[in-house]
C-alpha cells in the first residue's frame, strides 16, 4: 500500500486528462453515478456500533468521489510574487501596522 507521502506528483496534464476522462468519454460521464449509486445508505436504527460502522463507510465513500472530482478540477492558481518580500524594516509604507519608525525632521 501507497504511503501518502509516497503519491506520484499530479500536475495539470494530468487534471486536463481526468476531467476530459470524466466528461468526454462514455465510462467516464457513468463512473461518478455508479460510485455515488453504490454508496449505502445510512441505517436510520440499529445498534450504536452498527450506525458508527456503516456512517464511516458512508464517509469514507464519498470522500473517495470528492477526491475523484477534486483531481479532475482546476488546481488553483498560485499567488504573484511579491517583487520584494523583505522590505526594509525602516519603511514605514511598506509596513502597514499604524506605526511610525520614521518620524520626519522639521
Amino acid at each position: 500500500m501507497l504511503e501518502r507521502h509516497d503519491s506520484p506528483v499530479w500536475d495539470s496534464e494530468d487534471t486536463a486528462s481526468l476531467r476530459t476522462f470524466l466528461e468526454e468519454t462514455r465510462a467516464g460521464t457513468r463512473l461518478l453515478p455508479a460510485l455515488a449509486f453504490s454508496i449505502p445508505g445510512l441505517l436510520g436504527a440499529g445498534d450504536t456500533n452498527s450506525i458508527l460502522i456503516r456512517n464511516g463507510e458512508v464517509r469514507g465513500a464519498q470522500s473517495m468521489v470528492e477526491a475523484l472530482l477534486t483531481l479532475a478540477s482546476q488546481p488553483a492558481s498560485t499567488p504573484k510574487a511579491d517583487p520584494n518580500p523583505y522590505p526594509s524594516l525602516t519603511d514605514d509604507e511598506a509596513w502597514a501596522d499604524g506605526q511610525k519608525i520614521e518620524t520626519t525632521k522639521p
